[in-house]
């Protein structure tokens, strides 16, 4: 992603996971999944680009073989066939900035 993606792993033994989490957003987690998370991949994106393109990118090979995706703009856990649909959630799509600074007039 030449530099303009952050990625690392966290987790909750060793790391900071869920630790400035709304607890419904957790709950949500957990129920997508069926369980509590131990661990995760975060993802940061350089100020300088847009990172719409990069982001999906990787979150499609991540999510390949199962798994969901949540991003800073909703709570909902979404999946690789709702990314790649396009659905919305509350009227926001999985990294949807955009509309997300739009509805909040920021």
């Amino acid at each position: 992603m030449e530099g303009n993606l952050y990625i690392e792993i966290d987790d909750e033994q060793t790391g900071y996971l869920f630790s400035d989490w709304d607890p419904d957003d957790v709950a949500a987690l957990e129920a997508a999944v069926g369980h509590r998370l131990t661990w995760a991949v975060q993802i940061d994106i350089s100020g300088r680009i847009d990172g719409t393109t990069e982001v999906h990118q990787l979150v499609e090979l991540l999510l390949e073989h199962g798994g969901v995706a949540t991003d800073d703009y909703s709570g909902h856990p979404w999946t690789l066939q709702e990314i790649k649909s396009g659905a919305l959630n509350d009227g926001l799509g999985f990294f949807d900035f955009r509309a997300y600074h739009e509805l909040n007039r920021e």
